[in-house]
């Protein structure tokens, strides 16, 4: 079987190889997570039910893979793992005797672009070079994998183009540089099943070649640490994950070592071709050009539902809540700083924006936990509560390819939620509006899933909050929160993020908390105090705050907390570690 991942309404969506025509996952299987480190994680039978489909596909599920435009497979791995000197006579075409050890590095997503779109020469450098390689994609998490059963965390091979920049590869000891330049490696285009290779895709024939002339040509027989071993050393040192990929090495012939060098240039067209696997295929473009052949991208709106109530009017004078949480111009800014980070606020990917706003505690690693707990499917309709700029919702609509309503009090947050949710495209799956959580504009039993991060410490009405929660919720519908606390050690140091001062923070300690869910109709699935992860994610921050040469991100804390953003870290971590707040994290279900 092969997997392949293809741009649709501006976003990747994973898809199913049957000869000239692909099955569209995300029509065929709806119910199915939208990407690879998800799908894995849900274990075989979600691979199961994938053959079942690819079998006998709904028709209007199938389109012809002619036109598409590719996406790296696994465009979202949670790590990208790569070896160096993997093959004798690449190690000796290079000046060094054959490693004892392979050499390990990581690339990051950013760097990855999937079959067919233009790799990027960087303006910084003439030296950039070709690595065909092959890729292994983990299955199934493990730590201490044992040689003899690495395989059997193995889901998937591919081909790889492990592009370097070689001069600046060279510039230290440590290769990271060099192997991460934007767009400068590809990646596909299919993922392909074990069962289609021999064990550990050994003894395959890989070709690259430059302008259709071979330039490598060597067997995955002459590596001289195999698939096994690789998956048995990273294992020693870290857990590998679902969706983990590993680039296995490249053969002998790279630009570099030849006589002149051989380096790609803009127009050229390098193509990685593995036997059994697949071919990947990229032009070359210098960095600022336009690829002739990118295909464009209609934008499309996110429309409101057609049923949907008009909002709520906005007062003519703001609460003290959304006084706190103003930043003027916060749209302008966010965009602003995009550009100056080196992204393109017109066309947008998740990644530029992953985690942008999630301002409460522990970012967007509290984010996704919550998310793995709650059990959300793509035909849900989501509810959150508090979306702020929509950090959150974002991450919920494209993961799970969940419908996702954000209400949330400020403005501004809602302008800029509504404004990235077009330039990324998203169409039909979000939908912002300005709205109050103690009388919202919904009917009742509406939504399957409400979300709530850092919300009700500003809302003195609890109990009325959470009862307006059990009204849109249909029965069984689940309720996640992600809350701030009160602790035993005192009233806490402001400002804070959620308050600069004591009247408009309104805490509860967790077991009033629990009591008022409980009170509203729901039963506790799941609850956890979280505060020790915290502490230690304050830490951290502060630790990596204080070394020298540190630079916040222009889309940081700053962006979202104005002028005191220091002192409201400084007193959030102090407030975790004197015991004056906790964290909880909860699931419940409406009876």
């Amino acid at each position: 079987m092969r997997l392949l991942a293809f741009e649709k309404d501006g976003a990747p969506v994973l898809g199913v190889r049957r000869g000239d025509d692909i099955v569209d996952l995300a029509l065929a299987a709806p119910e199915l997570p939208r990407d690879i480190p998800g799908l894995l994680a849900r274990g075989g039978d979600a691979m199961g039910r994938i053959a079942t489909i690819a079998l006998d596909p709904p028709a209007g599920a199938v389109r012809p893979a002619a036109g598409l435009v590719y996406c790296p497979p696994v465009w979202n791995a949670p790590k990208y793992l790569c070896c160096g000197l993997n093959y004798a006579e690449h190690a000796r075409e290079g000046g060094r005797e054959p490693p004892a050890y392979p050499a390990l590095f990581t690339r990051c997503a950013r760097s990855l672009v999937g079959h067919e779109r233009p790799l990027v020469r960087p303006a910084a450098s003439e030296s950039y070079d070709y690595e065909g390689e092959r890729a292994v994609v983990i299955g199934k998490a493990g730590r201490h994998i044992p040689r003899d059963r690495a395989l059997d965390h193995v889901a998937f091979y591919a081909v790889f183009n492990d592009g370097s920049v070689r001069d600046f590869q060279r510039l230290t000891s440590q290769w990271t540089i060099g192997k991460n330049f934007d767009s400068s490696g590809a990646f596909g285009p299919d993922l392909v099943t074990p069962n289609e290779l021999p064990p550990g895709a050994t003894g395959l024939r890989l070709v690259t070649r430059v302008n259709g002339k071979v330039v490598q040509n060597d067997s995955t027989a002459s590596m001289l640490f195999d698939v096994a071993e690789l998956i048995h050393l990273w294992s020693r040192a870290m857990t590998l994950e679902p969706g983990d990929v590993i680039a296995t090495g490249t053969p002998p012939g790279v630009g570099y070592a030849r006589t002149p060098p051989l380096f790609l240039k803009p127009g050229d067209v390098c193509e990685v071709e593995i036997e059994g696997v697949g071919r990947l295929r990229n032009p070359v473009m210098a960095e600022g050009a336009v690829a002739a052949d990118a295909p464009p991208v209609a934008p499309s709106r996110v429309p409101a539902p057609a049923a949907a109530p008009a909002p709520v009017a906005q007062p003519a004078k703001p609460s003290p809540v959304e006084v706190h949480y103003a930043q003027p111009a916060l749209t302008a800014s966010i965009l602003a700083a995009l550009r100056e980070e080196g992204k393109d606020p017109d066309n947008l990917r998740l990644q530029d924006v992953r985690g942008l706003g999630e301002m409460h505690v522990r970012g967007h690693e509290a984010t996704r936990e919550l998310a793995m707990q709650m059990g959300i499917a793509a035909d849900m309709k989501v509810l959150d509560i508090g979306c702020g700029v929509g950090g959150p919702s974002r991450f919920l609509a494209l993961q799970y390819g969940c419908r996702v309503t954000g209400i949330d009090l400020t403005a501004e947050f809602v302008k800029a939620a509504s404004t990235l949710a077009e330039r990324l495209r998203l169409d039909g799956l979000l939908d912002y509006r300005r709205a109050d959580a103690l009388d919202m504009p919904f009917a009742d039993a509406g939504f399957d899933m409400v979300w709530t991060q850092h919300v009700q410490m500003n809302i003195a009405d609890k109990a009325r909050f959470y009862a307006e929660i059990a009204r849109v919720l249909k029965p069984g519908g689940k309720l996640g929160f992600y809350d701030v606390v009160a602790g035993t050690g005192g009233a806490p140091h402001f400002p804070v993020p959620w308050a600069s001062r004591p009247e408009i923070s309104h805490l509860a300690t967790p077991d009033q908390i629990r009591g008022l869910v409980e009170a509203a109709g729901f039963e506790i699935l799941a609850w956890q105090d979280t505060t020790a992860a915290g502490l230690f994610w304050s830490d951290e921050l502060q630790r990596r705050r204080a070394e020298p040469g540190h630079e916040e991100s222009l889309l940081g804390p700053e962006l979202f907390l104005g002028a005191d953003w220091t002192e409201i870290l400084d007193n959030l971590g102090r407030n975790l570690r004197e015991g004056r707040i906790g964290v909880i994290e909860a699931v419940c279900r409406k009876r």
